[in-house]
C-alpha cells in the first residue's frame, strides 16, 4: 500500500484540491514476508532462521556470529537437501530519476537525494521500504480527483532472463502480488476498504487516520517492495529455475555465483509512479469492457448449442468466464498502456550484490562487499 503524510495541511487549506494521495501522520512497518520483518530501525533486522527468531544489529559481529550458527546448524539438519540457495546481500546505492521518459505528465515533483531505502542491507530473497520526503504535488486540474498507481521492476545487469519474472501473488486483474513486474492500482480505493472492513484488526488500527489529501503540497512517500521467491520457480523440485532454457544457468548455484561476479553485481530497481484513470479514459475503459461482454455472450450463445447443461450452469459459466476475460484484458493489455499514457515519475534504485553480510568501511563508514 502507498502511505502519504503531508508536511503540513494547516498551511494548504486555502489552495484547490488536487490528486488524492493516500497519507498518514505516523511512520510505521508493515511486514509481509516471512523472510524478515523490518522494525523500526534502518538496520535492524529480525532474521528468520529455521524457523526460529534472531532479532539483533545484522552489521554487528555478535549478532553475524549468532546468525553464521544458525545457519550452520539449518545446513546440517537439512544437507540431504540439494537446493539450497547461496546467501545474498544487497547494499542499497543512491537514486536517481534517470529512467524518467520525456513527456511525462506535470503533476509531481522529486528531488532524488531525498530518496530513503531501508534496510540498509537487504538479506535475499526480502524486502525493502522506499521512502520520499517532500514530494510535490502540483495544482494540477487533471489530477483533482484522481490517484496514483505504480509498477516495480528489477534487472539484474548479467542475467537479463530475471527481467523477465512475473509478478508473484498477484490478483487476477494484474494487481497487486510482490516481486518483478508487479502493478499496484487504486491507492486510495483499496485504503478506504482496509478501513471500512476488518475495523477491529490490528493493521486496520494502524492505518486509522488514512485518507485521500485533495490540496497541492508537500508529502511524504513510503511503500514496501518485495523480490521474487526463487524457490516458486521451482515446480518439480529439481533444483533447476523453471524460467532458464540456458542450461548455464538452469542451477540455483551456477546463478547465483553468475550473479556475484566482479563488476557486474549490481541489482536495478525501477519505480515507476503514473497517475490512474482520468475521467475520459475511464469512459472508455468501461466501453472496453461492455464490448467484451457483448462479444462473450455471442461466443457462449453459438457455443451452448452443443452443451448439456441447464440455464443456472450456463449463466454461472457466462459470468466466470466474462470477468476472466475482462481480468485478462486488465492485467496485459490496459495496465501497460496506462502506466505509459499516464506516467508521471520513474525513480532508478541500485544494489550492490554480496555473497557475505557487508561491513562499513573503517575510513568512509561506508557498506562495503569486501
Amino acid at each position: 500500500m502507498f502511505l502519504l503524510s503531508p508536511s503540513s495541511l494547516s498551511s494548504l487549506s486555502s489552495l484547490s484540491p488536487i490528486l488524492p494521495i493516500s497519507f498518514i501522520s505516523q511512520q510505521f512497518t508493515i511486514p509481509i514476508t516471512i523472510w524478515f520483518l523490518l522494525p523500526l530501525f534502518p538496520h535492524q533486522l529480525i532474521l528468520l532462521v529455521n524457523s526460529q527468531q534472531l532479532a539483533c544489529d545484522i552489521l554487528g559481529r555478535n549478532c553475524q556470529e549468532r546468525y553464521q550458527q544458525m545457519t550452520h546448524a539449518t545446513t546440517l539438519e537439512n544437507r540431504t537437501s540439494q537446493c539450497s540457495l547461496p546467501n545474498i546481500w544487497l547494499i542499497p546505492g543512491k537514486a536517481d530519476t534517470s529512467c524518467s521518459r520525456p513527456g511525462t505528465k506535470k503533476i509531481i515533483e522529486v528531488d532524488p537525494r531525498q530518496v530513503i531505502i531501508r534496510p540498509k542491507v537487504v538479506k535475499l530473497p526480502g524486502c525493502f521500504n522506499i521512502e520520499i520526503k517532500n514530494i510535490r504535488v502540483l495544482d494540477n486540474n487533471d489530477a483533482i480527483n484522481n490517484s496514483f498507481f505504480a509498477k516495480i521492476e528489477y534487472q539484474w545487469w548479467n542475467l537479463k532472463d530475471f527481467a523477465d519474472l512475473k509478478c508473484q501473488n498477484a490478483s487476477n486483474n494484474g494487481c497487486d502480488g510482490y516481486g518483478n513486474n508487479c502493478y499496484y492500482c487504486d491507492i486510495c480505493e483499496s485504503l478506504h476498504q482496509l478501513q471500512s472492513g476488518r475495523e477491529n484488526s490490528a493493521l486496520t488500527n494502524q492505518l486509522k487516520g488514512i485518507s485521500c489529501p485533495k490540496y497541492p503540497g508537500f508529502y511524504t512517500f513510503r511503500k514496501e517492495f518485495c523480490f521474487n521467491d526463487w524457490y516458486a520457480f521451482d515446480s518439480n523440485g529439481d533444483c533447476q529455475f523453471d524460467f532458464f532454457q540456458d542450461e548455464k544457468f538452469s542451477n540455483y548455484r551456477a546463478a547465483f555465483s553468475s550473479l556475484q561476479q566482479i563488476g557486474y553485481g549490481t541489482v536495478v530497481a525501477k519505480l515507476r509512479l503514473a497517475a490512474n484513470a482520468t475521467s475520459k479514459i475511464a469512459e472508455r475503459k468501461r466501453i472496453k469492457e461492455e464490448l467484451i461482454e457483448e462479444t462473450v455472450r455471442k461466443e457462449l450463445e453459438e457455443r451452448r448449442k452443443t452443451w448439456n447443461i441447464n440455464s443456472e450452469q450456463f449463466e454461472e459459466f457466462r459470468l466466470w468466464y466474462t470477468n476472466h476475460r475482462k481480468n485478462i484484458w486488465h492485467r496485459e493489455e490496459y495496465l501497460p498502456w496506462l502506466l505509459y499514457e499516464n506516467e508521471i515519475l520513474c525513480i532508478r534504485l541500485t544494489f550492490d550484490v554480496c555473497e557475505r553480510i557487508p561491513k562499513r568501511n573503517p575510513f568512509t563508514g561506508q557498506l562495503t562487499c569486501f
